[in-house]
């Protein structure tokens, strides 16, 4: 159990956050990947959230009745989707096949833009409670003083 559990809580949006941000990133910057048909394209990531609760091996209990509002989340695991790319006729480019095909990462540059405000946005929100509840209890230092 934390001192500022608010704080703690808040904290564990920006490191899912951030994981998010970073899963991103390497999203868009693999996007144009091209390979032979018959080789392995990079694979887009999505990472996958949990509440700390129902993570096994976690400390807190999912039938705790303390701080029922929650004790945060984690990122527990990365996942792929779009395995096997898009196929695209280039016949031009030197990693094609007789018949004019790459294989390119199957990168969904609009679902990447969205997940990138999205997680921007949580992340902005996740910081303002922190900032928020840390002026509330230096607020609250003060009384009596």
């Amino acid at each position: 159990m934390s001192l500022f559990p608010s704080i703690s809580i808040a904290g564990t949006g920006v490191n899912v956050d951030q994981t998010w941000l970073d899963a991103t990133a390497s999203n868009v910057a693999n996007m144009n990947d091209q390979v032979s048909p018959n080789q392995q394209v990079y694979q887009p990531q999505e990472i996958v959230v949990a509440p700390i609760s129902e993570i096994p091996g976690s400390l807190v209990s999912p039938n705790t009745t303390d701080y029922a509002l929650g004790q945060g989340v984690a990122a527990v695991g990365v996942t792929t989707y779009s395995k096997n790319g898009i196929l695209v006729y280039d016949p031009q480019n030197p990693l094609a096949n007789a018949q004019g095909y790459v294989r390119q990462a199957g990168v969904n540059l609009a679902e990447e833009l969205g997940n990138l405000v999205t997680a921007q946005a949580s992340y902005q929100a996740n910081v303002s409670v922190i900032n928020h509840a840390k002026a509330a209890y230096m607020s609250a230092l003060q009384i009596g003083a």
